[in-house]
């Protein structure tokens, strides 16, 4: 009888504590947040290790808001796809134009950048996409230029690629007579890659802010969580700092 009463009694007690640990969270998952690479001096993988000025922004941001989260490494033509199919959380950073903003939610701008063109040595370059009406250009189709270009400049005879590496080559293979890419990011790879076959641009001809991205309607918490982290971080100086690390200046 004294075992049954007992029995009786820790039944409700078990279940209710069962009921507690089933409606009690789970320990957060670490938040996935894709990148480009490589986009130097922005992103890129070293060792296996993603870094790069705005993945060290990014990460800053990330911490002081108090999220766990590992980065993914992806190709140009894959990343916004990731995004808007929820195979990652968020974007580091993306190109905000008025055709992404259809499909992506953008923060205030992490770094303004621009297109530029690059042009094989000893052929000269432009700020300006009309001295390129009638030539060819060459950009990746999921860049953000390439709809820029198309609308801004339709006597430009626009091509695409997949990637800056394949563009760099088919201007070095004499199939296009410039490439249009990210000017810091095009600059680092044509040095790095192609050193003195390249006349490199001094100046973008259009500016493009790169800013942290979620899937449209998606994930508005953590935008403003990153937007407010980086917001202090401007404040504080942690921002220009991480610039300088890179940039040196």
């Amino acid at each position: 009888m004294r075992r049954f009463l007992t029995a009786l009694i820790a039944a409700p007690l078990m279940a209710a504590a069962a009921a507690l640990v089933t409606a009690m969270p789970t320990a957060a998952q670490s938040l996935r947040i894709g990148h480009d690479a490589p986009f130097e001096p922005f992103a890129m993988v070293e060792a296996g290790r993603s870094t790069g000025m705005i993945l060290d922004i990014v990460a800053e941001a990330l911490k002081r808001a108090k999220l766990e989260y590992a980065f993914v490494p992806l190709k140009l033509d894959e990343s916004e796809t990731a995004l808007v199919e929820g195979k990652i959380d968020a974007l580091a950073f993306k190109g905000d134009t008025a055709e992404r903003r259809t499909r992506i939610d953008f923060s205030k701008p992490i770094v303004v950048s621009g297109g530029a063109l690059f042009t094989r040595a000893g052929t000269p370059t432009s700020a300006n996409l009309k001295d390129f009406a009638g030539k060819i250009v060459v950009t990746p189709r999921r860049g953000p230029l390439f709809a820029q270009i198309a609308k801004a400049a339709p006597d430009v005879k626009l091509i695409e690629s997949t990637s800056y590496e394949e563009s760099l080559e088919l201007v070095l293979d004499g199939k296009a007579d410039a490439a249009a890419l990210n000017w810091q990011a095009g600059i680092r790879m044509a040095r790095a890659k192609h050193p003195g076959k390249f006349t490199l641009p001094t100046a973008p001809y259009v500016s493009v802010p790169l800013s942290f991205a979620v899937a449209k309607g998606k994930n508005a918490a953590l935008l403003a969580k990153v937007e407010a982290a980086l917001a202090t971080m401007r404040a504080d100086g942690a921002f220009k700092a991480i610039e300088e690390k890179w940039l040196g200046r």
